[in-house]
């Protein structure tokens, strides 16, 4: 079997040009290998490595936690290369995908709060009249609304007017590998978890403004019948 048509148009700049290089290797070797698993199986296994990933940050291991977080990412898009080597996609695969990808992005983001939070105390000497526990459990609730939002609203769009963003500045693909790097980083520097929070959120609420920007140009191929993607 061979690698063409498992990547998508709407692959983000991670997914095109890191993650299916190295999903697509994996998918086609567990095919070709007659591995019985499924791309639900996939799906599942992707959704438990967030979560290991969520709880490897919340016991202090951050660079374990953002590599576990990249790997899900990788595994993410297995499930629909399996789906579309094996003929077997669905709808419920795809619901279910949707489902435990927003339940392990919650839980990474919960888990890099968490330890944010226990590394507050850092930045206390930064801003002497700033509380940075209260501050972190704000931006760690403003970043998990940014995340569930850009998802929505992709989805919303699909389901609507049948028509798909093109994953610009923040894609599933671009939040989990900054997660990688903001586990990296903050291996050796433990406060900068606070400015990644900072990041998704102005990554997610800027591009969330840029697609309500879009919606008078999304009404238009609406109107005139266009399916292409919304950039």
């Amino acid at each position: 079997m061979k690698m063409q048509g498992l990547t998508k148009d709407t692959d983000g700049f991670i997914s095109k040009h890191i993650n299916r290089k190295f999903s697509t290797k994996i998918s086609l070797f567990l095919v070709n290998s007659g591995a019985k698993i499924s791309p639900t199986g996939m799906t599942v296994i992707s959704f438990f490595i967030s979560i290991l990933s969520a709880v490897l940050f919340c016991l202090d291991k951050p660079l374990l936690g953002g590599l576990a977080a990249q790997l899900s990412s990788i595994l993410d898009g297995c499930d629909g290369e399996i789906a579309r080597l094996t003929n077997s996609a669905s709808k419920k695969g795809e619901i279910l995908d949707s489902i435990l990808d927003r339940l392990g992005d919650g839980a990474i983001i919960m888990g890099i709060t968490v330890l944010a939070y226990e590394y507050s105390h850092l930045w206390k000497d930064f801003l002497p009249g700033i509380d940075f526990r209260v501050l972190i459990i704000i931006l760690g609730f403003l970043a998990l609304m940014g995340s569930f939002n850009i998802s929505y609203s992709a989805s919303k769009l699909k389901e609507s007017a049948g028509l798909e963003y093109r994953r610009i500045w923040a894609g599933r693909d671009i939040r989990l590998f900054l997660t990688m790097m903001a586990g990296i980083f903050a291996e050796f520097l433990p406060k900068s978890l606070l400015l990644f929070l900072l990041l998704m959120i102005l990554l997610t609420f800027y591009e969330l403004a840029y697609r309500l920007h879009k919606l008078d140009y999304v009404e238009e191929l609406v109107k005139r019948g266009e399916k292409k993607l919304v950039t």
